[in-house]
């Protein structure tokens, strides 16, 4: 156990060091833009069709759900989960699986970011004054980060807790569609987001290292109560 917190903390405190450089999957290995195809033109039926969404969700959203979005917005953690696991699931307890996770999330914002900047769709509030979001959005639109990094992160939580895939995969739509009611994202922002983030778990979850670092990542849930022994 002595072992695997220090490990752990080791990651965490070397999660820095990792932003430009992949820690499981490299460039050479996965390339996001071959999953996607562009976005809709600014000026497409599409996009209208896409913003006339955002403007009735806008007009219907409570200040609840505004609330939700914003933190949601704020939260890029695995931890984003905790409404499925309760109030054990946290950082402080869980320091093995911060640390992987961190990792997981690190290659999400590189995939990501290099169809970001292949198509550099505005945001929809760049498009539409009217748009009023919850927060910023300063990268391109598509895909979204958050929908990408909801799902990767899903995905392999899911892989790691089974019994709760389910659930899981339910709150990383949930995740995806605060994208929307915050007013940052088109759908197929969140979409593409979506397709990203199940391929690349999938070539992450192939790798022996995530694998074996996944076992350890159980071994702690176990350990909370978190997942069935």
């Amino acid at each position: 156990m002595r072992l695997l917190q220090a490990f752990a903390f080791a990651a965490l405190f070397a999660a820095p060091a990792l932003a430009k450089d992949p820690a499981f999957v490299p460039p050479s290995v996965f390339d996001a833009r071959t999953v996607l195809h562009a976005p809709p033109a600014n000026d497409s039926a599409e996009t209208k069709a896409e913003l006339a969404e955002l403007h009735r969700i806008q007009d219907a959203r409570t200040q609840a759900q505004f609330d939700k979005a914003k933190a949601d917005g704020e939260n890029e953690t695995v931890f984003l989960f905790q409404p499925v696991f309760g109030a054990g699931f946290t950082a402080e307890k869980l320091p093995l699986t911060t640390a992987f996770f961190a990792k997981v999330g690190n290659d999400e914002g590189i995939h990501a970011s290099v169809a970001k900047n292949e198509w550099k769709r505005p945001r929809p509030f760049a498009v539409d004054s009217t748009i009023q979001p919850c927060g910023p959005g300063k990268s391109p639109a598509y895909p979204s980060g958050h929908a990408t990094r909801g799902y990767l992160l899903g995905v392999v939580l899911g892989a790691a807790i089974p019994e709760k895939r389910d659930a899981i995969l339910e709150r990383s739509a949930d995740y995806g569609q605060s994208r929307m009611i915050c007013g940052v994202h088109y759908r197929s922002d969140v979409e593409a987001g979506k397709l990203v983030g199940m391929a690349l778990a999938s070539v992450m979850l192939a790798l022996p290292q995530v694998q074996q670092e996944l076992a350890a990542v159980r071994a702690e849930l176990q350990a909370a109560g978190i997942a069935a022994k």
